[in-house]
């Protein structure tokens, strides 16, 4: 279960000059890890076999406006932004650990290619680091770990007014399925 998972969403209204806008807001609402912050802001032109016109590694809590700001340099109707975070989550390495897990922030303008059509997607990582650990007989952890995934796709749909959301992961459609399925 080395899948990662991905939740995607379709925005109303969706215009590509409002992709500093997206970006800020995005960022803006994402948990950043306290126990290791940092990334990396990337704009990629056409698709992401493609070199990247800006690559730019930060120490620290990305700012929501600066990293507005330098999209809006490089603004077109076929690139995608994607940013590097991470955010805390609890790990199982024979016992339960709070550690920094790294996501994937893309938000696509029109004509970037994209095989679902979707406007902003988030690779969360691992799909294991949301599902229980049979080696644990402790829920705790995962259920803070959805919890998380959940308190997230609320905070973007409302910032970034999105009229569609999907938990997925490449071998399913809708995770969140399975998850009520294993939880029941």
């Amino acid at each position: 279960m080395h899948d990662p998972l991905f939740l995607s969403l379709w925005l109303k209204n969706f215009a590509p000059v409002g992709l500093p806008l997206y970006l800020k807001r995005a960022v803006s609402v994402f948990p950043q890890s306290r126990l290791l912050p940092g990334g990396v802001l990337r704009v990629y032109p056409i698709a992401f076999r493609e070199a990247p016109l800006l690559e730019e590694y930060y120490d620290g809590d990305l700012d929501p406006q600066a990293a507005a700001s330098r999209l809006q340099d490089h603004l077109n109707d076929d690139i995608a932004v994607q940013v590097q975070l991470r955010w805390d989550l609890w790990q199982w390495t024979g016992e339960w650990e709070l550690k920094p897990s790294t996501v994937l922030l893309e938000i696509f303008a029109p004509h970037f290619e994209t095989p679902r059509g979707e406007h902003v997607r988030l690779d969360l990582g691992p799909q294991r680091l949301y599902l229980p650990e049979p080696s644990s007989d402790q829920l705790r952890p995962i259920q803070s770990n959805i919890r998380s995934i959940l308190h997230l796709a609320t905070d973007l749909e409302n910032e970034l007014i999105a009229e569609r959301k999907l938990l997925w992961t490449e071998d399913e459609e809708n995770f969140a399925e399975r998850l009520k399925a294993l939880l029941d």
